[in-house]
């Protein structure tokens, strides 16, 4: 790609503007694994892990960094087990994930929800990966939902297949609106609203006599 020298030299007031164009959604992979404390073979601690990039625009120059596109989020998910980490003499480590919460879908695989519970609140994207046949996500886990007020978008991804979600849309707490609460079923790449997935497999299953 070309440098465009003249960039400095632009207003800052458009400068400001190109470097929000930069940003675009992204769906940013965060988990959180317990880890073997090394000085006790039985302790574990939480440890913030994210495989997803930092984003370009924050290694492109200072200004940049300065215009607070991305923040540092979810260092609080382990601020205590690096305290804990310190205190075993393993050497503290602070972590955290560049998040944009206003445009990022935050995805979570099959981390428990209890474990994002102190960010739950800033979280406005979520995916996660759950069994719907799993009776401990389904009459326990799911009810934790209630506390994630602010999400306004959900992204499920079906591990047990979309079949197994019909009815879910009525049966859970879903924080979001139903429209924007969406289905993926991982081995066949289909990706419903609630209200499509839920008519469509219905009609399947009438036309088959329970069968799909």
């Amino acid at each position: 790609m070309s440098t465009f020298h003249p960039f400095p030299r632009l207003p800052t007031e458009l400068r400001e503007c190109i470097w929000a164009f930069t940003i675009e959604p992204r769906v940013v992979e965060v988990r959180v694994v317990d880890i073997r404390v090394a000085s006790d073979s039985w302790a574990r601690i939480p440890k913030l892990v994210s495989p997803t990039p930092v984003p370009a625009i924050l290694q492109t120059c200072q200004e940049a960094r300065n215009m607070g596109l991305y923040k540092r989020a979810f260092s609080e998910l382990t601020a205590t087990a690096t305290k804990a980490h310190a205190a075993a003499g393993a050497g503290a480590e602070s972590r955290y994930v560049w998040l944009n919460l206003d445009i990022d879908m935050v995805s979570i695989g099959k981390t428990p929800f209890e474990a994002f519970a102190p960010v739950a609140l800033s979280i406005k994207r979520l995916r996660f990966e759950r069994e719907n046949s799993d009776d401990s996500f389904y009459h326990f886990e799911a009810k934790e939902l209630r506390d994630w007020v602010n999400t306004e978008e959900i992204h499920v991804v079906c591990a047990d297949g979309m079949e197994a979600w019909l009815g879910a849309s009525q049966d859970h707490p879903w924080p979001c609106a139903l429209e924007n609460l969406w289905f993926f079923d991982p081995d066949d790449g289909r990706m419903m609203r609630s209200f499509e997935m839920e008519q469509t497999i219905g009609e399947a299953l009438e036309r088959t006599g329970g069968v799909v």
